[in-house]
């Protein structure tokens, strides 16, 4: 396999570091990705693992609900997990930068309802404690 000299992969050929500008965005896109999954990813492979169960029991399926907002984040972060390493090799800055907005867009599209309902109740369980709450004993 002959590379021209000056190419892009002749420079990764030889382990030429690439500039900062286009290591900036697969690395945002990271950091994003990894704790917004911390959260999303467990409670969406719990809520698929519960549901199956039910239907396998032969239940009427009451938590189908929650398995559309759990099977979203199951396809989405695979996609931005692709999107992640196209920026990471993506030629130009701006390529690198659409690629990892479209990651970021993907990521929150996918985990807003999850994380939404896990905030609220964890906020409700809180405000139950509270002076006020059912749960307070002063």
């Amino acid at each position: 396999m002959r590379v021209r000299a000056g190419t892009m992969s002749a420079d990764l050929e030889t382990g030429a570091r690439r500039s900062f500008g286009l290591r900036l965005p697969a690395a945002l896109l990271a950091c994003v990705a990894v704790p917004v999954g911390l959260i999303t990813l467990p409670w969406a492979v719990f809520v698929i693992v519960v549901f199956v169960g039910q239907i396998s029991q032969g239940d009427d399926g009451a938590w189908s609900g929650l398995m559309a907002m759990g099977l979203p984040p199951l396809i989405g972060y695979p996609a931005a997990a692709v999107l992640w390493s196209h920026s990471r090799r993506a030629a130009t800055r701006r390529r690198a930068w659409v690629l990892a907005l479209l990651g970021v867009i993907a990521i929150v599209a996918v985990s807003f309802l999850p994380v939404f309902a896990l905030g609220y109740g964890f906020y409700d369980e809180w405000r139950e404690t509270q002076p006020g709450g059912r749960g307070y004993h002063p």
